[in-house]
């Protein structure tokens, strides 16, 4: 038997037009990633240390390795005072991060009896927040690194080497429009009688001086491409630096669109060979590669009508001498429009390995002026 079935029609249908919309979000009034490191003296259990003794006696070779205990990343608001920094609003907020670390202990990497144990590790940390009343502490560990330092056993001793990373934000619940405005409760639909009127919800202000923190003031760029020129190297760090002629690969990028994040800098210089080494010795290649992986806010200085013409930037990144490994570095870069000139030193453990020093460049080479975000 046939069923009669009527399909629906669209005008059954309620329209979903898009219209204002009052939100209730989490709020972020501060927001800071801390990083500790710390070599913590671990008393070895007895049973374990007397492990050790008879393994290294009969020449063979300890080993170790400690890991995050999962589940065991903890964090505690301890308590705040006023920071007085000219803030409403600033507090020095103490706070104590926990975790726990395994230790495993090893002869010829067979694991040693009784020789796998836990041990807390804790830091303890102040920093100044924008922390109004009425918000909360959000903080955890989003990171733990740990490493055993064997060459520093002290008796029945071992030092271990902890790295943690922390994220600490400072939240409140609130009531938002899609525009990111505040919003309130609607009023109150009379039935019979006139309700009773309640005040609007307060929320905590902002700290403006704080957070957010202001985007670039200044953008540059630079891009040099075969560009023969004389600069210092110093060989890896080991000696005094040298002028050494070469060609140049130069590109730099500093908070295109407003951004910090949207940043580059990469250098690639090729050492020309040395035409006439010493009998017996080679040619030093003295080339090397650079490329920036974290950026400093820029500092701006603009020119009497106001117009920035000079941006310095700081930062760390990666830095490889020809032949070598690559090394954590630090640098700081110059772009002069004024003067057209560029300046790029690089640092490994606090030593320059490379300087390229007010090196003038062609003035379509080079770009600086006030942040330009195009919309």
């Amino acid at each position: 038997m046939k069923k009669d079935i009527k399909s629906i029609q669209g005008q059954q249908l309620l329209p979903n037009l898009p219209g204002p919309e009052c939100i209730r979000v989490t709020k972020v009034y501060d927001w800071v990633v801390l990083t500790n490191r710390d070599r913590n003296k671990v008393p070895i259990p007895e049973e374990c240390f007397a492990q050790i003794e008879n393994c290294r006696h009969q020449g063979n070779t300890v080993t170790a390795s400690c890991t995050e205990v999962p589940g065991t990343r903890s964090c505690d608001f301890v308590g705040s005072t006023p920071a007085n920094i000219g803030v409403p609003g600033a507090q020095i907020v103490t706070l104590a991060f926990h975790v726990h670390i395994r230790i495993q202990f090893f002869c010829n990497g067979s694991p040693l009896p009784g020789c796998n144990f836990v041990v807390p590790v804790s830091f303890v940390d102040d920093v100044i927040l924008c922390f109004p009343e009425g918000t909360e502490i959000n903080c955890n560990i989003f990171d733990v690194q740990c490493s055993v330092l064997l060459n520093q056993m002290l008796g029945n001793m071992v030092v271990i080497d902890v790295i943690m990373c922390k994220d600490v934000q400072v939240e409140a619940e609130v009531k938002l429009e899609v525009e990111a405005k505040f919003c309130g409760p609607r009023p109150v639909i009379p039935i019979e009688e006139d309700g009773i009127t309640c005040p609007s919800p307060t929320f905590p202000q902002q700290c403006p001086d704080l957070f957010p923190p202001d985007n670039c003031e200044c953008q540059g760029e630079v891009d040099l491409e075969d560009f023969v020129a004389t600069i210092l190297v110093s060989g890896g760090g080991t000696g005094a630096p040298t002028a050494v002629s070469g060609s140049l690969d130069l590109t730099a990028l500093i908070c295109d669109q407003c951004s910090l994040a949207n940043s580059r800098l990469e250098a690639d210089f090729t050492d020309f060979p040395q035409p006439s080494p010493s009998p017996g010795e080679d040619a030093i290649d003295q080339s090397f590669t650079f490329r920036a992986t974290q950026f400093n806010p820029p500092t701006c200085v603009p020119d009497l009508l106001g117009v920035v013409t000079t941006l310095t930037v700081a930062g760390a990144g990666v830095y490889q001498q020809a032949g070598q490994a690559e090394q954590d570095a630090t640098f700081l870069a110059i772009l002069d429009d004024a003067t057209n000139t560029v300046t790029l030193n690089i640092f490994v453990n606090g030593f320059m390995v490379a300087s390229i020093a007010a090196l003038l460049v062609p003035e379509a080479s080079i770009n600086v002026g006030n942040c330009e975000q195009l919309t």
